[in-house]
C-alpha cells in the first residue's frame, strides 16, 4: 500500500522545465536546503527566544500538516488508515524525516467517524534535529517542533478532533532516534496540558500587554513591600519595640502577625484577641508535636527547625512562618496567621521575609545591648569575688548604677560543664548560648542574677527572698534539667553556697560553692548544697589543704600518693563501698563489678591499709578523709 501511495503522490507531482516551478496537488512547492532552515531557527531563537521559537515552529508545522491533510482527503482514499499512512509518505517525500510506524490503532463510532487514535513510531534522520545539533549542540529537551506540529495538524484534520503528538526521545538530545507518540487529546488524560499553549497563536502585542500587566503588578507589590519596610525601619529608629512593629504590620496588611523567640514563646502579636492567640498557639504546639517539629536545639536545628519560609496547615488555623536569623543562627520566627486560605500569595511570603529581616535588626540591637550589659555585670561580680572594693558601701553604690540592689540575701552558685564528645570547635558558640539560656531561665523564674566566668566554671550570684534551702535546691535542679534538655552533648554539675547576707563576704560564699561543686558528680549527684556537707564543709578551707594531704598519706598509706595519684581504682572502690555503708551488692552494681572481684579489692585494700574495713570507727574516719580529698580537688569520682 505504501508503494501505491507513493506512486499516487508522484502522479500529482509536476516539475515545469519552462518556468522552473514545482507543483504537488496544484500547490506550488519550493526546495530549500535544511541548512537554510537551521539559519532561520537560529535567528528565531536569538530574536524571539527559545520558548516563542518553539511555539512558532509548532504552529508552522501544524499549518503544513492541516493543508496536506485536506489535499489527501480530496483524493478519496478508501480508509482512514490509508489517509494517515499517506501523511507519513508526504513527510518523507518532502525531505523532513523518514517515518517508521510501529503502532496504529484507530477506534470508530457506529456511524464511521473516528472516536480516538493511538499511534507510535520513530522519525529517522530528522532534518530538524540535525540542524539544531549543528547550530547549538545537544540539548536537554526534544527539538523536532515542526515535526510534532505537522503530525498533530495532519492527524487532527484527518480524525476531525484534537490529536496531540509528543516527542519521547530525540536525536537532538543525543538519542539514537526520535520516537513519537500520537493520541487523541482525551487519551492523554491531562499529560500534555502544559504544551497546548504552543498551539495557540498569541500575537506578540497581547504577550507584551500580559508582560506589562505582570510588571505593573510586580511594581505595585514592590511599592507595597517598600512602604512596609520603610514604616518598620522608622519604628526601629524611633526606639519602638516588637509590639509596635507587629501593630504596624497588622494595620498595613490586615493580616494577623505573631513574633516568637526560638522556642516559640511570643515576643508580640497583633490582629488576635488574647483568647484567639491562645487557641492558635495551642493548635500550633499540637502541630509541632504531631509532626515532631521540636523547639530549636543547636545540634538538631538543620533537621527539625523551620530553616526556610514554610506553609503550615494546622487543625484550627493556617500559618506562614519564616525564621529570624542573627549571625547565621535562628533566633526567632515571624508568622502570618490565617483563618482560611486557598493559596499563600507570593506578596505575603515576600512581606513576611522583610518583616523577619527588620525583626532581626531589632533583636540584634537588643542582643548587643544585653551582651554589653551582662559583660559589665560579669566584670562587676568578678571584682566582688576578688575583693577589689574597699567597703560594702562601695559595692552597694556600684550595684545601684546597674539597677541592682545588692543588700539582699543571696546564694553563690558554681556551674561546671563538660563536653561529652571532647570537641572544642564550637566552644565559644556554646558558651554564648549557655549564657542566653541561663539568663532566660532565671528571668522566667523572676530571679535577679549576676554571671561571670571564673576558671573553668560559670559563677552565678542569685538573689532570693526565701530562707529555705529547698527553694534554691529546686531552682538549681530545674536549671540543670533545662540545660540538659537544651544541650544534649554536655553534662552539668552545680555547687551551691550557704545563704549569704553580706555582699562583702561573697568570696567566702564562692569558696563554699566550689567545695560543694567538688562533691557533685555528672550522674548521681549533679547538684550539691554546701549546707548538706555538714562538718566536712565547715572544716575545710584553703589554709588547711596541706594538713589534709599529709593526714591522708598517713591514713591511706600506699593507696594515696600525693604526687602521682596511684591506685585510683582502689580509692574509688573504697569511697563507693564506704558511701554505701559496706553494702557489697550495691557497691558492685555502682562499680559494675562482680562480687568476687569486689571482695578481692576489699581484701587487697585491707592488706595495704592494715585496717579492718568492717570496723565502724575506721570506716567513718576513712570516709571523712576521702570526702575531704574530694572537696580540695585531690581526687575525683
Amino acid at each position: 500500500m505504501a508503494l501505491a501511495n507513493k506512486q499516487l503522490l508522484y502522479d500529482h507531482l509536476t516539475v515545469s522545465d519552462e518556468n522552473g516551478t514545482i507543483h504537488m496537488n496544484d500547490d506550488r512547492m519550493i526546495v530549500i536546503s535544511s541548512s537554510a532552515f537551521g539559519t532561520l531557527r537560529k535567528d528565531l531563537i536569538e530574536n524571539l527566544g527559545t520558548d516563542r521559537m518553539k511555539g512558532f515552529l509548532i504552529r508552522y508545522g501544524w499549518d503544513l500538516g492541516v493543508k496536506d491533510a485536506k489535499k489527501v482527503i480530496e483524493m478519496n482514499l478508501p480508509t482512514v488508515e490509508d489517509i494517515v499512512t499517506m501523511g507519513t509518505v508526504l513527510h518523507m517525500i518532502k525531505g523532513h524525516t523518514g517515518v517508521q510506524t510501529d503502532l496504529l490503532n484507530i477506534e470508530f463510532y457506529q456511524d464511521g467517524k473516528v472516536k480516538s487514535i493511538h499511534m507510535e513510531g520513530a522519525w529517522v534522520s530528522s532534518y530538524e534535529a540535525h540542524e539544531h545539533v549543528c547550530g547549538f549542540g545537544h540539548t536537554e529537551s526534544p527539538v523536532c517542533h515542526t515535526l510534532i506540529g505537522y503530525a498533530s495538524g495532519y492527524l487532527s484534520t484527518v480524525c476531525n478532533q484534537r490529536v496531540i503528538v509528543k516527542e519521547l526521545t530525540c536525536a537532538g538530545m543525543g538519542h539514537t532516534e526520535c520516537r513519537y507518540l500520537a493520541k487523541s487529546l482525551e487519551l492523554w488524560d491531562g499529560e500534555v496540558n502544559d504544551i497546548l499553549r504552543y498551539y495557540e497563536d498569541t500575537p506578540i502585542v497581547i504577550e507584551l500587554e500580559m508582560t506589562y500587566e505582570k510588571l505593573l503588578e510586580e511594581r505595585n507589590t514592590l511599592s507595597r513591600i517598600s512602604s512596609i519596610h520603610k514604616k518598620l525601619t522608622e519604628e526601629i529608629l524611633n526606639g519602638n519595640d516588637l509590639q509596635s512593629i507587629a501593630d504596624v504590620v497588622y494595620d498595613t496588611t490586615g493580616i494577623s502577625l505573631i513574633i516568637e523567640d526560638v522556642n516559640f514563646r511570643s515576643y508580640a502579636y497583633s490582629g488576635l484577641t488574647p483568647e484567639c492567640f491562645q487557641e492558635v498557639n495551642d493548635d500550633f504546639q499540637d502541630y509541632i508535636q504531631r509532626f515532631k517539629k521540636s523547639v530549636h536545639e543547636p545540634e538538631r536545628m538543620e533537621n527539625e527547625s523551620f530553616l526556610l519560609t514554610s506553609k503550615i496547615n494546622a487543625k484550627c488555623h493556617f500559618r506562614l512562618i519564616t525564621p529570624i536569623f542573627i549571625r547565621k543562627k535562628i533566633s526567632g520566627y515571624c508568622s502570618f496567621v490565617y483563618q482560611h486560605v486557598d493559596d499563600y500569595p507570593q506578596i505575603d511570603i515576600i512581606t513576611l521575609e522583610q518583616i523577619a529581616s527588620v525583626c532581626s535588626l531589632y533583636l540584634l540591637n537588643e542582643k548587643t545591648s544585653l551582651e554589653a550589659t551582662e559583660r559589665m555585670k560579669g566584670h562587676f561580680l568578678e571584682q566582688i569575688l576578688q575583693e577589689q572594693f574597699t567597703s560594702k558601701k562601695d559595692i552597694l553604690k556600684r550595684g545601684s548604677y546597674l539597677h541592682f540592689n545588692l543588700d539582699q540575701p543571696f546564694y553563690i552558685v558554681a556551674l561546671k560543664y563538660q563536653n561529652l564528645q571532647g570537641n572544642l570547635a564550637n566552644e565559644m558558640l556554646f558558651y554564648e548560648e549557655l549564657m542566653e539560656t541561663t539568663l532566660q531561665y532565671f528571668k522566667d523564674k523572676k530571679k535577679h542574677v549576676l554571671i561571670c566566668h571564673r576558671g573553668n566554671n560559670v559563677v552565678l550570684y542569685v538573689q532570693t527572698e526565701s530562707r529555705e534551702n529547698a527553694n534554691i535546691s529546686s531552682l538549681c535542679i530545674g536549671f540543670i534539667e533545662c540545660l540538659s534538655q537544651m544541650f544534649h552533648k554536655y553534662t552539668f554539675q552545680i555547687g551551691v553556697s550557704s545563704r549569704g547576707e553580706e555582699i562583702d563576704r561573697a568570696s567566702d560564699y564562692y569558696d563554699e560553692a566550689i567545695i560543694a561543686l567538688r562533691m557533685s558528680t555528672p550522674t548521681a549527684k549533679k547538684m550539691v548544697l554546701f549546707d548538706s556537707l555538714g562538718v566536712v564543709g565547715l572544716l575545710i578551707n584553703n589554709k588547711n589543704e596541706s594538713a589534709i594531704k599529709n593526714f591522708a598519706q598517713q591514713q591511706l598509706g600506699p593507696l594515696y600518693d600525693a604526687d602521682c595519684h596511684k591506685n585510683t581504682e582502689f580509692i574509688k572502690t573504697l569511697y563507693v563501698f564506704l558511701a554505701n555503708g559496706g553494702n557489697l551488692e550495691q557497691t558492685a552494681n555502682d562499680l559494675t563489678l562482680s562480687l568476687s572481684g569486689l571482695r578481692y579489692r576489699i581484701q587487697k585494700m585491707e592488706t595495704l591499709l592494715g585496717q579492718d574495713l568492717r570496723n565502724p570507727t575506721v570506716n567513718y574516719q576513712l570516709f571523712l578523709m576521702l570526702q575531704a580529698l574530694l572537696v580540695i580537688g585531690e581526687i575525683e569520682m
